[in-house]
């Protein structure tokens, strides 16, 4: 009988996003299991509290941890767990010095990368499990959002003048990675064209010291409420209130999608074949003219050189009608 179980996630968040896909089926079949997720401290936030899981651990390997002297101190801290089954989502060698009786590695299931599918990995997972007699008849994810969550965001509201009789629309204008970025003045013009229909637009990011995020606060439209520099979770506690989500390949497109926001994806640089928001592929905009380097990811392109503080060309050719007609017809104007 399987009573403790590590899953060894990923440590980026957008991949995190989706490791919690396995959540849900292996509860339902461990019912009695403890169930621990191993990610990184960055992804900590998002993982906390979620359903279904009774313990996070976290592996630093940027701080204290990435000595060898760290790392055995980890692992043996782990290897006391006595886990009697390992689920190794990513490519991880870690398990061998754990003395774990049953592991689970999707690499070894697949016997290449998972990119290499080319099918969204929310399903790769669901088919994983299946190969092990878990039944998965569809993905489900449960985010937990606390009391600490709700007041911040309904703080948030208050200050803003925003009622639950608002339409709102979320928008990311500022990703990590600039060529996957809309334009600043694009993002603007259509914030004017919702306001007409009495739609209310929030912006979410980090916005850091680089050239592009410091451009877009310098010139994002007044009209734009900014919600900046919150924790995951405090974001995705406002993006659940939204209507809409609008956004390039990021961690909260991502996430938007997985709390079941309506979510809108703004896509060039980035491949529509199996990056996508997973429960929301039919809202893909991608640019009307085509060019021939798209997409830049995944893979190496050109325009990987082009300077952090400019768009990329692909994502330029999205029109702002185009992302208005969308949301149109997502709202029913």
């Amino acid at each position: 009988m399987v009573k403790n179980i590590l899953i060894v996630g990923h440590s980026n968040i957008g991949d995190v996003c989706y490791d919690l896909a396995v959540i849900n089926p292996l509860r339902s079949h461990f019912p009695q299991a403890r169930i621990s997720f191993l990610t990184s401290s960055r992804a900590e936030n998002i993982v906390g509290g979620y359903k279904g899981l009774n313990r996070v651990l976290t592996f630093n390997k940027d701080s204290k941890d990435r000595r060898l002297s760290g790392r055995l101190r980890f692992l043996i801290s782990l290897a006391r767990e006595k886990f009697d089954l390992a689920i190794i989502l990513k490519s991880s060698l870690m398990h061998i010095f754990l003395g774990i009786p049953c592991v689970w590695s999707l690499r070894k299931y697949l016997g290449c990368a998972p990119s290499e599918k080319r099918t969204h990995i929310v399903d790769i997972y669901l088919d994983f499990l299946r190969s092990h007699g878990i039944e998965t008849p569809k993905a489900i994810f449960d985010f937990s959002f606390g009391s600490e969550e709700q007041g911040f965001s309904d703080a948030f509201f208050a200050k803003e003048g925003i009622s639950t009789q608002d339409k709102l629309v979320g928008i990311l204008p500022a990703a990590a990675w600039s060529l996957k970025n809309w334009p600043i003045d694009k993002w603007n013009k259509l914030a004017e064209l919702l306001a007409g229909y009495g739609i209310k637009v929030i912006a979410f990011g980090k916005f850091s010291n680089d050239p592009y995020n410091q451009m877009v606060l310098n010139t994002i439209s007044p009209e734009i409420i900014l919600a900046k520099n919150t924790t995951l979770k405090q974001a995705m506690s406002i993006i659940k209130r939204c209507n809409i989500f609008i956004g390039p390949d990021s961690s909260l497109l991502h996430l938007a999608s997985c709390i079941g926001v309506n979510t809108i994806g703004l896509y060039g640089a980035t491949s529509t074949d199996y990056i996508y928001p997973y429960f929301h592929r039919h809202n893909i905009i991608t640019p009307g003219e085509q060019i021939s380097c798209m997409p830049c990811y995944p893979g190496h392109k050109p325009c990987h050189t082009i300077a952090k503080s400019q768009v990329g060309a692909c994502m330029d050719n999205i029109n702002v009608d185009d992302v208005l007609g969308l949301v149109k017809k997502n709202l029913n104007l």
